[in-house]
C-alpha cells in the first residue's frame, strides 16, 4: 500500500499530514505526487479528477515540497473559481506549511476590501491563491507581479471557464515566465481546455483517475416523472423520506432559487438560498449556516455552487437538469465522496426527460427510473428515524431529575403503548396531516413511458385550471403583485395561486381545480384600481421555463440582507430584480430598482398593493 512517507515527502510535510490524520494517499494524489516529485517539480502537468478526490493535497504538497527559503515575492499562483474555494486552498496550504519556515500564503478574490490584500501583497507573499477577475485587477494596479513565478495552478479549470473567466486565464499565461510549470486540475476537458494545454504547455504529463466526465460509483441516481407544477410536491415528497438528510437542491434560475427555498421555510424546513444577486456577506452569512449545519437544504444555481466543497453532502436533487447536461456531473459529484454513499434525485418533466439517455452516456451509469415514496412510506421512515434517535440519546438523568416529580403525574394511568403513542401523534401531527391530505397523487410513473430515448413520460391528467386576466404590465401588475392579489381577492392559500405569467396588457395564473368555482365568483365583483377586471378559462399551453419571481429576497441573508430584496423574474425574465443587500432597506420596489436594475425597456412597476397581506 501506498503511503505519504513512501512517496518520499520531505519530513515537515509528512509531519503536517500526519497531524492532519493522513495516512495514504488517495487515488489522484498517489499518481499527481508520483509524476511530479522524480521530476522536481518541472513539468507540465494535466490532472483529470471529479471534485472532492483531494485535488489541493495533490498539488498543495509538491507546492511545497520544492519551497525553498522564503522571499516575499510570489513564487506559485493558484487559480480557482469562486471565492469559497480560493479561501478554502489558501487555508489547507496553510495546514500542509505549518511546519516550514514562515511560507506565507494570502488568497486575493473578489467582494472583500481590495485596499487589504494590497497592503498584504506589499508586505510580501510566497504563494497567492486568487480568483481570475481579482487577480487580473491586482495587475493591472501594478501591486502583483508575475514575473518569478515557478509554479502555476489552475484548478478546477472547466468551471473557471464557463464562469466566463477564459480571457483572464489566458492572459495570465501570457504574462507568466515562458518556463513556468503549468499544472491544470479539471474534470472534464472540454475544447477550450484542449485548446489551452496545446498553446501554452510542454509536452504536459496526463493524470487521469476515472473514465473522464465519468460519475462516482458511490453515488446512486434515481429519476421521478412529474409534471412542472407537481415538482415542488414531489421534492417535499422526497425530502420527507430521508431523514436527516443534508444536501444541496439545483435550479437553474436565480428566480426559482429563491422561490424554493422560501417555499421550504414556510413549510418548516431549515433552508437557504444561494444564487448571484445575493450580496457578499448574505452568501457568507449562508455558507456558514450550511457548513455548520443549521442550514440542511441549501438551494443554489450552478454558478453561485461553483466551487463549494462541502463534507457529508448526503443527497442532491435536480428541481431542474442543468443547461448544459454535461454539468450534471458536476452537480451530482458533491455527494458521495471520500468513499461516501450518495444520492442523486432528477426530478423530470416530459421535455427534461428527453434529456435522460445523454446523461446516462456521459455518467457511464444508469439512471433508475422510481416512483416516489407512498405517504405511509414517508410517515414510516420519519417515525422510525425519530423513535431510533430518542431510543439512543443519552440522558443527563441529573439535568432532568428536578423536573419529573412534577411532571410525571400528568401521565399516571397511561400504558407503555399508550404514552409512546400520544407522544408520537403530538410530535407528528402536522406530518400526518399533511399527508392524509397530499395522498399519493404525484406518482406520474404508471402513466408514464421509459426513459429510453423514444419518447417522454406522458404528463398524467390534469389538475389545475388555467385562467387569463385582461389587464397586466400596463396596469401596474408585477409577478408578484398579481399573486398575491388575486390570492386575497380569492381568500386563496399560500401556495394555491401558481404559473404566473404578466406580459404587457394580460396575464395568467393556474389554481386547482377545487378553486375554480371561487375564483370565478370572486372575479366577477372584483377592480382594480376602479376598473372591473374580466378572467376566463382556458387550455394550459404554457412553454415552461418561463418568468416567476420573488419579492422576498435575501431572507437567508441575515442581517446583512435588510428586509429589501427586489422583485424578481417578471414576464418571462423580461425584469432582473436584485437581493436587496444592506442598502435595500424596507422599502421593496425602492430596494429591487436600485439592487438589481431593470433589465429592457419596460417601467417600474407602480408602488406595491398596500392592503394588508400575510407575509
Amino acid at each position: 500500500m501506498i503511503t505519504f512517507d513512501s512517496l518520499g515527502l520531505r519530513p515537515e510535510l509528512l509531519e503536517a499530514v500526519q497531524s492532519l490524520g493522513f495516512t495514504s494517499p488517495t487515488e489522484v494524489q498517489s499518481q499527481v505526487l508520483q509524476a511530479i516529485l522524480p521530476a522536481n517539480g518541472e513539468i507540465d502537468l494535466i490532472a483529470l479528477a471529479q471534485t472532492g478526490t483531494g485535488k489541493t493535497a495533490a498539488f498543495g504538497l509538491p507546492l511545497l515540497e520544492f519551497f525553498g527559503e522564503p522571499q516575499r515575492r510570489p513564487k506559485a499562483l493558484i487559480l480557482s473559481p469562486t471565492r469559497e474555494l480560493c479561501v478554502q486552498i489558501a487555508g489547507e496550504m496553510e495546514k500542509y506549511s505549518k511546519f516550514l519556515p514562515a511560507v506565507n500564503v494570502l488568497a486575493v478574490y473578489g467582494g472583500s476590501n481590495i485596499s487589504t490584500q494590497i497592503k498584504a501583497l506589499k508586505q510580501g507573499v510566497d504563494i497567492v491563491v486568487a480568483t481570475p477577475g481579482r487577480l487580473m485587477d491586482l495587475y493591472r494596479r501594478g501591486v502583483m507581479t508575475l514575473s518569478e513565478l515557478q509554479t502555476l495552478v489552475l484548478d478546477e479549470a472547466d468551471e473557471m471557464l464557463q464562469m466566463g473567466f477564459v480571457d483572464d486565464i489566458r492572459e495570465v499565461l501570457r504574462l507568466s515566465p515562458p518556463e513556468v510549470n503549468i499544472w491544470l486540475f479539471s474534470a472534464t476537458m472540454p475544447d477550450a481546455i484542449q485548446r489551452i494545454t496545446r498553446e501554452f504547455m510542454d509536452s504536459p504529463v496526463t493524470v487521469q483517475v476515472g473514465k473522464r466526465n465519468q460519475a462516482t460509483a458511490q453515488i446512486e441516481h434515481s429519476v421521478y416523472s412529474v409534471t412542472r407544477d407537481n415538482k415542488y410536491m414531489g421534492m417535499r415528497r422526497l425530502l420527507d423520506s430521508a431523514p436527516g438528510m443534508y444536501g444541496m437542491v439545483f435550479c437553474n434560475t436565480k428566480i426559482d432559487t429563491q422561490e424554493i427555498a422560501e417555499k421550504l421555510i414556510a413549510d418548516g424546513y431549515t433552508a437557504a438560498a444561494l444564487h448571484g444577486d445575493l450580496s457578499q456577506q448574505q452568501r457568507d452569512l449562508v455558507m456558514h449556516a450550511f457548513r455548520n449545519r443549521h442550514v440542511r437544504v441549501l438551494v443554489c444555481t450552478d454558478v453561485a455552487a461553483r466551487g463549494i466543497d462541502v463534507d457529508d453532502i448526503t443527497h442532491v436533487i435536480h428541481h431542474r437538469l442543468p443547461n448544459d447536461v454535461e454539468n450534471y456531473t458536476h452537480r451530482s459529484g458533491r455527494t458521495g465522496r471520500a468513499g461516501k454513499f450518495g444520492i442523486s434525485w432528477i426530478l423530470a418533466t416530459g421535455s427534461e426527460a428527453r434529456s435522460i439517455p445523454v446523461i446516462q452516456k456521459i455518467i457511464g451509469r444508469p439512471i433508475e427510473r422510481k416512483a416516489f415514496p407512498s405517504a405511509n412510506e414517508v410517515c414510516q421512515a420519519q417515525l422510525s428515524d425519530f423513535a431510533t434517535r430518542v431510543a439512543n440519546h443519552d440522558v443527563d438523568a441529573d439535568a432532568i431529575a428536578p423536573f419529573m416529580a412534577e411532571l410525571m403525574p400528568l401521565f399516571e394511568g397511561m400504558s407503555k403503548e399508550e404514552l409512546i403513542t400520544q407522544f408520537l401523534a403530538q410530535e407528528f401531527a402536522g406530518l400526518f396531516r399533511h399527508y392524509s391530505e397530499a395522498g399519493n397523487n404525484i406518482n406520474l410513473n404508471e402513466r408514464s413511458r421509459p426513459f429510453d430515448g423514444q419518447g417522454a413520460p406522458a404528463r398524467g391528467g390534469k389538475k389545475e385550471q388555467r385562467f387569463t386576466l385582461n389587464m397586466g404590465q400596463s396596469a401596474g401588475f408585477t409577478w408578484p403583485l398579481l399573486k398575491d392579489w388575486v390570492r386575497e381577492t380569492t381568500g386563496l392559500g399560500k401556495f394555491d395561486v401558481q404559473g404566473v405569467d404578466v406580459a404587457r396588457n394580460q396575464s395568467h395564473f393556474s389554481v386547482p381545480l377545487e378553486f375554480v368555482q371561487r375564483v370565478q365568483d370572486a372575479m366577477k365583483r372584483a377592480q382594480w384600481e376602479g376598473k372591473p377586471v374580466q378572467i376566463e378559462a382556458v387550455e394550459d399551453t404554457r412553454e415552461f421555463g418561463g418568468g416567476g419571481g420573488s419579492y422576498r429576497g435575501g431572507q437567508s441573508g441575515g442581517q446583512g440582507g435588510g428586509q429589501g430584496g427586489g422583485y424578481g423574474g417578471g414576464y418571462k425574465g423580461k425584469f432582473r430584480g436584485g437581493a436587496g443587500g444592506p442598502s435595500a432597506g424596507r422599502d421593496r420596489n425602492a430596494g429591487g430598482q436600485s439592487s438589481g436594475g431593470w433589465k429592457g425597456n419596460a417601467r417600474p412597476p407602480r408602488p406595491p398593493y398596500n392592503r394588508s397581506r400575510p407575509q
